[in-house]
């Protein structure tokens, strides 16, 4: 189980990134570290293979975090995943009802924990960015295929050629840098 001290800080870092209030730490969701395979299955019950992915989970329902066991907490990048899903927390405690109640407010709430996470591994000197997907998706207009919890997304109009220009520019720097390192 994670440091309690860990975790009340990086609370605090989710609330002071987010901007919403911090919750007490006996408020705070319970954390359950679990196999990938047992977060994949709670996470997409009627699809796990679509959860693959997945790092961590907020459960609204049940109130808890569901992380995967592989995760090194010491590590900036692996606790970032913490730091993401209690923005998430956070904006549930204070939205209440209107908390994801459709694709368009979920996919702005991932952008916000991505923004909060990202902004996290930033202050630790990270390098490591995630979720910059999201910044050229958009809600399809038929979500009846999405399922139960879900949220179908597509290419925003005009972002994709947007987002290959500034991957290709990204791409440069990266090379550029790591040739000066070389030097």
């Amino acid at each position: 189980m994670p440091d309690t001290a860990l975790l009340s800080y990086l609370m605090s870092v989710a609330a002071a990134l987010s901007g919403y209030p911090e919750l007490p730490a006996d408020d705070a969701p319970l954390l359950r570290i679990v196999p990938q395979q047992a977060l994949m299955a709670e996470a997409c019950p009627d699809q796990p293979a679509q959860c693959e992915r997945l790092v961590a989970f907020y459960d609204q329902d049940r109130q808890q975090i569901l992380i995967r066991d592989d995760l090194d907490l010491d590590d900036a990048t692996d606790n970032s995943f913490l730091v993401h899903e209690f923005v998430h927390v956070l904006e549930a405690r204070q939205k209440g009802a209107a908390y994801q109640t459709d694709c368009e407010t979920t996919l702005q709430s991932e952008r916000e924990a991505y923004r909060a996470q990202n902004r996290y591994l930033q202050q630790e000197g990270r390098s490591e960015r995630f979720g910059s997907m999201l910044a050229t998706m958009a809600c399809a207009r038929d979500q009846s295929a999405a399922g139960k919890g879900a949220m179908r997304l597509e290419v925003a109009p005009g972002a994709a050629a947007e987002y290959r220009v500034l991957d290709d520019f990204m791409q440069q720097l990266r090379e550029g840098a790591a040739a000066a390192q070389r030097r």
